[in-house]
């Protein structure tokens, strides 16, 4: 499964976008991720600025340049990332509310079984 990671450079104030890649280390048996860079984020458009094709060459486009499409797909990307952090979070609402529904249910059990083991020893 992989997910999309931002990294913002605190001297300079640019955010990096990478690509993280959850696996399981087969040797240590504890879990690793390998993250791909993808590019820049433009602040003002909350666009990627993509890396270039060329290894060790620099990609000095700028947001502008960037085909629409390209753009249009990554606010479509940015919008259901969020839809779905929102999603996420209500989840785990939902998660706290079942665990505390669980907790009553196991304390209302073990009194139940005090109250057999009351009846049965006395």
């Amino acid at each position: 499964m992989s997910f999309i990671v931002y990294r913002k450079n605190k001297k300079t104030g640019t955010v990096y976008v990478f690509e993280a890649e959850s696996y399981r280390d087969p040797v240590t048996k504890k879990p690793k991720s390998k993250r791909t860079y993808l590019g820049r984020l433009d602040e003002e458009t909350q666009t990627i600025i993509p890396k270039s094709a060329e290894p060790g060459r620099r990609n000095r486009a700028k947001s502008s340049n960037i085909p629409e499409a390209a753009a249009s797909s990554s606010s479509e990307a940015m919008s259901i990332i969020a839809q779905q952090r929102n999603e996420i979070e209500c989840l785990k609402k939902e998660i706290e509310e079942l665990n505390k529904k669980t907790q009553d249910l196991n304390r209302a059990v073990i009194s139940a079984r005090n109250i057999l083991n009351k009846c049965v020893i006395g």
